[in-house]
């Protein structure tokens, strides 16, 4: 009998169990840290975009969301909703509220259906998380709009602090 014969002799293949092991290990690490990763995640908004063209004579309803801060200038939620026209500058809505967001889905739905084109414009703080916007957006999708966009402008001065900011 050979040492090294073809029957018994040593294999060389690799052990790939410790490998999956380590995979698989990995895998659930991922899966449990993901959900509590996706809370904290912030989505930087455009300062820059060039001008929405907009055809002339046509109108168009624009929402303004503004953050709500705390005495340190924080954002501490969203603030409330405005319309940017000077015939309804009155108007102020709440997404965070099940009734005053009802009210802005109408107010929406009353305003997109006398327009060609059923689009809304949303301004919104650059500061304030996506996900308020996203709340606006869902509202102006079930008050009748086509199409939701997001409007920027270019940040001039990146120096100013905010009034009573320190």
């Amino acid at each position: 009998m050979d040492a090294g014969g073809s029957k018994g002799g040593m294999k060389s293949d690799i052990n790939v169990t410790p490998l999956v092991d380590i995979v698989l290990v990995l895998l659930i690490i991922f899966i449990v840290i993901t959900p509590a990763v996706n809370d904290s995640v912030k989505l930087p908004l455009s300062k820059h975009s060039p001008k929405v063209e907009k055809d002339q004579g046509a109108k168009y309803l624009t929402l303004m969301l503004a953050s709500k801060r705390n005495a340190k200038y924080e954002v501490i939620g969203p603030g409330a909703v405005t319309i940017d026209d000077r015939e309804a500058k009155d108007e102020r809505f709440f997404i965070n509220n099940e009734a005053e967001r009802q009210k802005l889905e109408d107010y929406i739905n009353r305003n997109v259906s006398q327009l060609n084109d059923k689009r809304v414009f949303v301004k919104a703080d650059a500061d304030l998380p996506f996900k308020y916007i996203n709340d606006l957006f869902q509202s102006c999708r079930k008050g009748g709009a086509d199409e939701a966009s997001i409007v920027t402008s270019e940040v001039k001065d990146t120096d100013k602090k905010p009034e009573g900011g320190k």
